[in-house]
């Protein structure tokens, strides 16, 4: 009778154990972004032969492009500052 008492105690008591270290705790560390995504676009040299309605089309794409990309930059750096 004292063995089998004994044996449902240690029972209980391993199983409380066993429970007890399943539970994590999850850390997530927020890390910054790296410098080379933050530096802005740069253009790149039109083609040739360009022609002056070939320049005036891939002048405004490319303002365009830059303009909307330094946007998005900026916005990064401004979140990153505030988390950091």
């Amino acid at each position: 009778m004292y063995l089998k008492i004994t044996i449902a105690l240690m029972s209980m008591f391993l199983m409380i154990l066993l429970t007890g270290c399943t539970k994590e705790r999850k850390v997530y560390v927020n890390q910054p972004i790296s410098e080379n995504l933050l530096t802005d676009c740069l253009p790149l040299l039109p083609p040739k032969p360009l022609t002056f309605a070939g320049s005036i089309k891939y002048n405004e794409h490319l303002l365009n492009v830059i303009e909307k990309c330094n946007q998005d930059k900026q916005s990064i750096r401004a979140l990153n500052k505030s988390i950091y």
